[in-house]
């Protein structure tokens, strides 16, 4: 299918903005995003350090994840304070990944005209056009993931050595910012070698064996020159990586990954297969198996696997942990499809409906995203109840939550986002906030939000702030 690339593009790009129209300019956003996204505002604002990120006043943040995403996403929140800084650099991380696929694609001998096919592919997979808007540490890693690739593919061109250290380097990046998760692109030497055949074993142990030494040469430095690092990564290990295995279970079965992963994809694979039928359909199915370009949609794969199947490791197990694998599995996917699109017969009434579907598509992300900015989207009610109860604190107070809101994780959140108000969950402070009515003689009903929240009050002669 010859044609220009601007309306498929177009078409790719417009699509993407329709499907996170109902969260990207909303308020509200999911549990681990909106965490992050008050870590890097408290960076911004100097509390709290790279190396000791801070959470609230009362609930701190000591045994999580690499800091480095909250470094990059605190820059922003220097400009605006608003949640939708979090939602505005969550979608810039996808755009960059949408321009690093391109280059992996141009690396690989893609023709230009067929990428928009891949990034159809990316964000058809459900999952990916969630974790767009909710602000995961897997969005900027995902940028490192793919930078690594594209080094090491430059390696087996040209500048061979400042390649793969480069690789070598991306992947201390990515661990800097998700830990171990971010990784498996250290075994695409092999997987190349063992399906491109496009190196020798020497010369793959010694790429292995450089990307390696650049990955693990910063992590040395930064342990036995920076203290602040070292006490870091001891608590990171110990809660994070130890406890996870040991300990923590989210899911029953160590397959959960492995089952979501398959799901998820089942939308580009449909799409895949509806193109392989036209091209058996239209007697032009000449895709050898044997082909390079199939070797490298094999290569792909497996690195795509080598990105999910580690993780059966932990019981600890969340479908966002292989949002970078996506952009992978689309490229891989795509190679494959790549001479159905060349061979199959489309004729000029499909190519003007196409243009004026994408006009529509380009037209509905527009006017999806004007209709939804400004609504709370996720967290509706609990939103609206705390805004409904910020004007009666100032900045910096501390309230006590009851049992029944110690397990709403995003309301601590919320309310230090949006107005540096700690809850405590252990001492009494003047303010008590709660879902069901409490019979304390300590405490009398204050105020009661518009939907669940009930505020009360401690009872005295005189209630000064504190």
């Amino acid at each position: 299918m010859k044609q220009s690339n601007l309306y498929p593009l177009l078409f790719a790009v417009g699509l993407f903005f329709v499907l996170i129209s109902p969260a990207f300019l909303t308020d509200g956003m999911f549990m681990d995003g909106l965490y992050y996204a008050t870590i890097s505002k408290n960076l911004a604002e100097h509390f709290g350090t790279f190396w000791a990120p801070e959470f609230t006043e009362t609930l701190r943040w000591g045994n999580g994840h690499p800091p480095l995403a909250f470094l990059f996403q605190s820059i922003p929140f220097h400009i605006s304070k608003s949640l939708l800084v979090a939602k505005i650099y969550s979608v810039f991380t996808y755009l960059c990944c949408g321009v690093l696929m391109y280059w992996i694609c141009r690396e690989l001998d893609m023709k230009r005209h067929h990428f928009w096919f891949v990034l159809v592919l990316w964000i058809t997979v459900p999952l990916v056009s969630w974790g767009a808007t909710n602000n995961l540490l897997e969005n900027t890693m995902a940028v490192f993931v793919l930078l690594s690739v594209i080094f090491y593919l430059k390696s087996l061109k040209s500048r061979r050595f400042l390649m793969l250290a480069s690789s070598g380097l991306m992947l201390f990046l990515a661990f800097l910012t998700k830990g171990f998760t971010g990784l498996y692109p250290l075994a695409f030497p092999a997987i190349c070698w063992l399906f491109v055949r496009n190196t020798t074993f020497k010369d793959m142990v010694i790429d292995t064996f450089v990307i390696l030494l650049f990955m693990t040469l910063p992590f040395v430095l930064i342990w036995f020159f920076n203290p602040a690092a070292q006490h870091f990564f001891k608590k990171y290990f110990t809660f994070q990586i130890v406890r996870s295995i040991q300990s923590v279970h989210t899911v029953d079965s160590r397959f959960y990954i492995v089952f979501r992963f398959f799901r998820e994809i089942i939308v580009p694979i449909v799409i895949v297969g509806g193109l392989l039928l036209i091209a058996v359909r239209q007697k032009v199915f000449k895709n050898s198996l044997s082909s390079t370009r199939n070797r490298w949609a094999l290569a792909f794969l497996f690195l795509t696997l080598a990105g999910v199947l580690p993780i059966m490791i932990s019981l600890k197990q969340s479908s966002f942990y292989i949002l970078t694998v996506f952009p992978l599995i689309s490229i891989g996917l795509g190679l494959f499809a790549e001479s159905f699109l060349e061979n199959i017969s489309f004729g000029l009434k499909f190519k003007t409906v196409c243009k004026v579907l994408t006009i529509c598509v380009v037209i509905a992300a527009i006017g999806t995203n004007v209709f939804f900015a400004g609504k709370i989207g996720r967290d509706k009610e609990l939103l609206t109840d705390i805004y409904a109860l910020l004007p009666e604190m100032e900045e910096h107070d501390v309230i006590t939550i009851n049992d029944d809101l110690i397990v709403n994780y995003s309301a601590g959140a919320y309310f230090y986002f949006l107005k540096k108000v700690s809850v405590d969950p252990w001492n009494n402070h003047e303010y008590l906030l709660c879902i069901q009515p409490i019979d304390d003689p300590n405490y009398e009903l204050y105020r009661k939000a518009p939907c669940n929240l009930l505020l009360y009050r401690q009872i005295a002669t005189e209630n000064p702030k504190k």
